[in-house]
């Protein structure tokens, strides 16, 4: 395994944003990028917003959400990725050709989408549709998988993630003042 430098990054996104969202997504993987990280998280729905969805139509959650891997979020996190040679997670709202739409959380390095993950217990709005698979993918040598949020508090989704092959093995440190 590779030794790998992450940035976790949280900030006050713009609901439906998604161009403004972009650019912080931009300059903060910029400034993570020139400090050593060889990877940047960024929380979930931080393309989109996220509890502001929870009273939209059906017909307002697909317009906002996109396909993946050709929507031009995800264009973008890889043009991004490429520009500062970094890997970047990032979420939004995901829609697929019958009209299904998702929490995603996708992975995108300088060639593009690495790894998309679907939300397995979303409820924010009820149009949204339950993942039903888990992701495990590698980073620089690093066996990784991806949950989101309330998918974190039911063990036995850790434990699957980990019974595919799951690296635990990594060494954290943290910071006090975060550095970006």
């Amino acid at each position: 395994m590779d030794k790998i430098r992450i940035s976790t990054v949280q900030f006050e996104n713009k609901r439906r944003d998604k161009i403004y969202n972009l650019s912080v997504i931009e300059k903060l993987a910029h400034k993570a990028a020139m400090e050593g990280s060889n990877v940047i998280a960024f929380h979930e729905c931080s393309i989109t917003g996220y509890t502001f969805a929870r009273n939209l139509s059906k017909e307002q959650m697909l317009d906002l959400a996109e396909f993946i891997p050709d929507g031009p979020s995800i264009l973008r996190l890889t043009e991004i990725a490429r520009q500062n040679d970094i890997v970047v997670l990032a979420g939004l709202f995901e829609k697929d050709k019958n009209d299904n739409l998702f929490k995603a959380y996708v992975c995108v390095d300088k060639s593009g989408l690495v790894a998309k993950f679907r939300k397995l217990h979303p409820f924010i709005n009820p149009y949204l549709t339950a993942g039903n698979a888990y992701c495990v993918f590698e980073i620089h040598g690093w066996k990784c998988g991806i949950l989101i949020c309330y998918d974190n508090n039911i063990i036995e989704n850790v434990r699957a993630t980990k019974l595919l092959g799951v690296d635990s093995t990594v060494q954290r440190h943290y910071r006090t003042k975060p550095s970006v």
